[in-house]
């Protein structure tokens, strides 16, 4: 299977841009290592621990970030999908994302209508995450598990995003581009 042809690989390449601004706004200055630029050749860090890029400082420190990228039309929903089982009820069955996520950070955002930029997003710390979580009792106390048919039948659970409001380190409402206008939502 040719990856790079997935409308969902697509969609990623077509938002990165928008995704790196933010991260220049969020963190002046840093570099981004995207450890997904392979294709098929999966680095061990995305593979085992989720981690999907290395945000490196000026002064030579590195934070690890995961990364979501939503279209604008999963915009009504405004939920956080985590991945808990990938081929769930197949014989393919493993754990997926939220058994392995070791980023530091999460990266969470939903694309414009033409898809140039991000109209919302947000960055949240893993750990403060997984302590949301655990303190509400596990995802199935804090979101709602659904079965995804058409890529693997992994099953998530969507959690509202404002459940998750004190895990954020960034978000839109305080990173709008100097140009932008409209009021915080």
């Amino acid at each position: 299977m040719d990856f790079a042809r997935l409308s969902t690989v697509k969609f990623q390449q077509r938002m990165k841009p928008a995704a790196l601004r933010i991260y220049q706004r969020v963190f002046p200055g840093c570099v981004i290592e995207d450890l997904r630029e392979k294709g098929v050749k999966v680095h061990v860090l995305d593979q085992e621990f989720g981690i999907d890029a290395l945000i490196r400082f000026t002064g030579g420190q590195w934070i690890s970030i995961q990364e979501k990228y939503r279209t604008h039309a999963a915009l009504r929903w405004l939920d956080f999908t985590q991945e808990y089982m990938n081929g769930e009820g197949t014989k393919f069955e493993a754990q997926g994302e939220w058994f392995k996520l070791g980023a530091q950070l999460y990266f969470y955002g939903w694309a414009n209508a033409d898809e140039s930029d991000f109209e919302k997003w947000a960055i949240l710390d893993v750990a403060k995450y997984k302590l949301i979580v655990e303190n509400a009792g596990g995802l199935h106390c804090i979101g709602t598990k659904q079965q995804n048919q058409r890529h693997g039948r992994a099953s998530f659970f969507a959690i509202p995003i404002r459940r998750l409001a004190s895990a954020f380190i960034a978000d839109y409402r305080a990173h709008r581009p100097k140009n932008d206008q409209r009021g915080a939502a």
